[in-house]
């Protein structure tokens, strides 16, 4: 059972609640049917019994022949409010000879052979009516043996009157319970349903850039969930907005410089009537140029990097992603006259982004031919250490000293004295994707106390 489009949950629930009362009110009206009628008929057979025993206790036998003084009070028992017709008839017989009339209506049908000094019940259909017959038998011991058969008959009418009329009342309460019930149930769900009225009636009042939780006091148990998982998705919206504006203020203010300087040179350029200097300028803008396309590149993959916009995650080879990216970086490597060497072997299974764990590695390698030695040595390996899978890239430069180690994973932080040109995103990339794949980014000694040792630890997946 669906709601409709405009069917509200007060409705729905009184629907549910409506529907299988109703079944049930049907299966109870044939029960209660059937359970009055036989109470009723057994109350008439009673009464047609009485009737038929108060005429047989007034047989007397005179001889051989049976004498009837028929009492009025045998007849009364049978007098109903419906005003039914009443039939009798006294009959016997004398050994096994035939049945002889004696008084009542001699066509009343007789029943089947029964028992004598029980009372017999059967229906049959008398002078156009369906009616109810009580017969009884009773043997007079003389010789030879008077066998005394009274019958008395009903219509059957009044039964079913006081049949129906007994379950139409029953059934007109049951109808008035329901009804009170289904409006108990209403003011009821009306009641329960204001916490969560108040909590609609909150957020529609809320600005388009108010994302702060709903208060969850005073709501149902069975709402609860629904206010959290709205606090939850209010709380990832807040996240995302908040990288997206610092996004925004890191673009804005990072490009800014450097766009400006590009314009200033390119005006140089213009204003220059000597084609070397002009050439000059031009290289000069080419060069800031190629570090401003690098800067939005790097700010472009810090915003990727951010969980909340990275996608589903997926169980990936450790050893096969960091094999592919390095050597996809070799010719950028030997362009600079650095050795770029892998090792791992066998499978290390994570859990994570592909494109976010290309990306860091990607970073690392670039970082690490940057800021390395010329010519140099950069190795990227992949290992199991504790139960843990572990990314790392080494280089054989300067390394960095241990107590600017937290700071160079900071935005936009370049060590004083940095001379090489850069933005100061690489390490603040890969801290930021680590964090999205719970794993941790350790800065180390290269071996033997020279270089740099950048490690990705990852939980293995199972």
């Amino acid at each position: 059972m669906t709601a409709g489009p405009g069917r509200t949950l007060r409705a729905q629930l009184l629907v549910y609640l409506l529907v299988p009362l109703g079944l049930l009110w049907t299966v109870d009206a044939l029960h209660t049917f059937l359970t009055v009628r036989a109470a009723i008929n057994a109350a008439y057979d009673r009464a047609l019994y009485a009737s038929a025993l108060a005429i047989s206790e007034r047989v007397t036998l005179s001889g051989t022949t049976p004498v009837v003084d028929i009492p009025p009070v045998a007849l009364e028992v049978l007098d109903t409010a419906t005003h039914e017709r009443l039939f009798y008839r006294v009959g016997y017989r004398v050994g096994e000879g035939a049945d002889v009339f004696v008084t009542g209506y001699p066509d009343l049908p007789e029943p089947t052979a029964g028992p004598s000094g029980a009372p017999v019940f059967y229906d049959q259909r008398y002078r156009g009516d369906e009616v109810r017959v009580s017969a009884l038998r009773t043997d007079f011991p003389s010789e030879p043996r008077v066998t005394v058969l009274v019958q008395v008959a009903e219509t059957v009418g009044g039964r079913g009157g006081r049949t129906q009329a007994l379950v139409a009342r029953e059934l007109v309460s049951q109808l008035l319970l329901i009804a009170l019930a289904a409006g108990t149930v209403w003011l009821g769900i009306a009641r329960g349903l204001r916490p969560l009225t108040r909590v609609s009636r909150d957020v529609a009042h809320r600005s388009a850039v108010d994302l702060t939780a709903i208060a969850p006091q005073d709501v149902p148990q069975e709402v609860a969930p629904l206010v959290f998982a709205v606090n939850d998705l209010m709380a990832r919206l807040r996240t995302t907005i908040a990288a997206q504006r610092r996004f925004i203020a890191d673009a804005s203010h990072q490009l800014r410089t450097p766009l400006a300087v590009v314009q200033a040179k390119a005006e140089l350029a213009l204003r220059e009537e000597d084609p070397e200097a002009v050439m000059l300028a031009l290289a000069d803008v080419h060069e800031h140029s190629k570090a401003t396309t690098h800067l939005a590149t790097q700010l472009l993959s810090l915003a990727r990097a951010d969980p909340e916009q990275a996608g589903e995650t997926c169980v990936l080879d450790l050893v096969a992603l960091a094999r592919q990216a390095c050597a996809s970086l070799v010719p950028y490597a030997f362009a600079r006259d650095v050795d770029l060497g892998f090792e791992g072997q066998g499978e290390l299974r994570v859990v994570g982004r592909e494109h976010l764990l290309r990306e860091a590695l990607a970073n690392l390698i670039q970082n690490a031919v940057h800021y390395g030695m010329t010519p140099g040595t950069v190795t990227v390996s992949v290992s199991r250490r504790d139960g843990r899978a572990v990314l790392a890239v080494e280089d054989d430069g300067p390394g960095i000293p241990e107590a600017e180690r937290s700071r160079v994973v900071e935005r936009f932080y370049r060590r004083p004295g940095t001379r090489r040109p850069g933005a100061g995103l690489g390490l603040a990339i890969v801290k930021q994707i680590a964090d999205g794949h719970d794993a941790t980014l350790h800065l180390l000694d290269g071996a033997g106390g020279r270089g740099l040792r950048v490690e990705l630890r990852f939980t293995e997946a199972t």
